[in-house]
């Protein structure tokens, strides 16, 4: 399965794809995570996503703040679909497994594939 997150541009920013690599993909503020969100309020170990050859699943690691698919609190491991919503403090992702296409997953612009994110700058 060849899963990504999708954060959405806006005005100043373009839309970014960022690749979940590896089969334990660790989402927080940790200088070990795969996927590092230096923004207040993200915990330091806040979620993990799982992947395997046929499903993804989500699961919060007793994050200060929560994590949010489809405006619910992730509250034990959590099927992941494509299309959902996925908010980790204030980053929003879009999960993408590869089985729909942008239109599908309410996308209506392509990525940059060469603006491949994983990590963020906090805003000042």
């Amino acid at each position: 399965m060849k899963a990504r997150l999708i954060e959405r541009g806006g005005d100043e920013k373009p839309t970014r794809e960022v690749p979940i690599s590896k089969s334990e993909f660790l989402i927080g503020r940790g200088a070990d995570c795969e996927l590092r969100l230096a923004v207040p309020d993200v915990s330091r170990h806040h979620c993990l996503i799982r992947v395997s050859n046929d499903a993804a699943t989500i699961e919060d690691l007793g994050s200060a703040n929560g994590t949010l698919l489809n405006g619910q609190r992730v509250r034990s491991q959590t099927p992941l679909r494509s299309g959902d919503l996925l908010q980790v403090g204030e980053c929003h992702f879009v999960v993408d497994l590869g089985d729909l296409g942008w239109a599908e997953l309410g996308l209506d612009t392509v990525a940059d594939p060469a603006a491949a994110t994983i990590r963020r700058i906090p805003k000042k």
